[in-house]
């Protein structure tokens, strides 16, 4: 399984995916209804709902009330930075946007949660704990595994105990980073949280 997906889902998934990245369907274009698709595809329109509510998360599609579901421009994937302390997001923001990612800033639960409700292209969620206790981050940590469980979410902890109260559970996050927070520890969450399509090119690829 990949992003929560079995395997038609995934399959119907990367076919779609790879047609889009490669320009076969270009920016605008109207896919087919759920029914055509899934007549195309030989699997349950379910499994077409799944498969572009999860590229409607990424910013590869929107899908417009009455019109239909369009392939839209591509963008940065969009990397949501949440703290409450300012040189913690400002440090964040940096390594998430020389990465090459495009940033979005919240100063607390509520503002990241708006965030979420509002953009859809976001791929990657970096937490600090303390908000300005462990219990509200831990609390928000949790919504965020419920509420949005396709978005990685990278926890950034001040002490080894900041998630005791996760521990164990379903929503405690698997993506640590321990402070002090550098740009390679960045990277490499990016690396294991991100799908390769949204990946991108380090300095030394830039450089080969």
């Amino acid at each position: 399984m990949a992003y929560g997906f079995g395997a038609q889902s995934k399959r119907v998934y990367e076919a779609l995916r790879d047609r889009i990245r490669t320009g076969e369907v270009v920016p605008g274009t109207r896919l087919p209804s759920h029914r055509e698709m899934a007549t195309t595809f030989g699997v349950a329109p379910m499994t077409i709902r799944q498969v572009l509510a999860r590229l409607e998360q990424e910013g590869v599609i929107s899908r417009e009330h009455g019109r239909g579901t369009f392939v839209r421009a591509q963008t940065l994937p969009g990397v949501l930075v949440v703290a409450d302390e300012i040189p913690v997001r400002t440090l964040l923001y940096a390594h998430a946007t020389n990465a090459g990612y495009n940033a979005v800033e919240a100063d607390g639960p509520a503002a990241a949660q708006s965030a979420l409700e509002s953009e859809h292209a976001i791929a990657l969620i970096l937490a600090a704990v303390r908000m300005p206790t462990r219990e509200a981050g831990a609390a928000f940590i949790s919504l965020v595994r419920r509420r949005w469980p396709h978005v990685p979410l990278a926890a950034v902890l001040d002490h080894p105990d900041d998630l005791a109260e996760l521990h164990g559970t379903a929503e405690c996050p698997v993506l640590i980073l321990t402070k002090p927070v550098q740009a390679r520890h960045v990277q490499e969450i990016l690396r294991l949280a991100l799908p390769p399509h949204l990946l991108r090119p380090t300095r030394a690829q830039d450089s080969s």
